[in-house]
């Protein structure tokens, strides 16, 4: 039998793996993004100059540079994101929110926010979200 730590990872890869399935779903349909794409932009929309150092972008995703620059191909393609020399060090890229990448995220954001409710909603109380939440952030560390 496997231990009580191996089996809560295992769940919680499974719930994440459930919903994302759910979130790609619903947020493709309406708006032709997937969870990952609406987390990058979140990201951006989030930050200063509605902007990031791709490093600091790869830090926030949990992602090697390599994995962003993979994510980052197709908003690039759809003028969402744009890639921004830094004027200060050629070695350095920003990935930077376009107008219609701003515009993208503040509808798929009011979207989202109401299918993680429909989603939550039914399973858990306020208390178990507030409770979920603090665990998670632990986690996140």
């Amino acid at each position: 039998m496997p231990s009580l730590p191996f089996q809560t990872f295992m769940l919680l890869s499974r719930a994440h793996a459930a919903a994302s399935r759910r979130f790609d779903a619903h947020l493709g349909s309406i708006h032709g993004l997937g969870l990952n794409d609406l987390v990058v932009l979140h990201h951006l929309y989030e930050a200063p100059d509605l902007r990031l150092r791709r490093i600091d972008l790869a830090e926030k995703l949990c992602l090697t540079p390599s994995g962003v620059t993979w994510l980052l191909r197709p908003l690039e393609k759809r003028r969402l994101v744009t890639r921004e020399p830094s004027p200060a060090d050629a070695r350095v890229a920003f990935a930077a929110l376009t107008p219609a990448g701003e515009r993208a995220v503040k509808d798929a954001l009011a979207t989202a926010e109401g299918f993680a409710a429909d989603l939550l909603g039914p399973r858990l109380g306020k208390r178990e979200v507030t409770q979920a939440v603090q665990l998670l952030q632990q986690l996140a560390v």
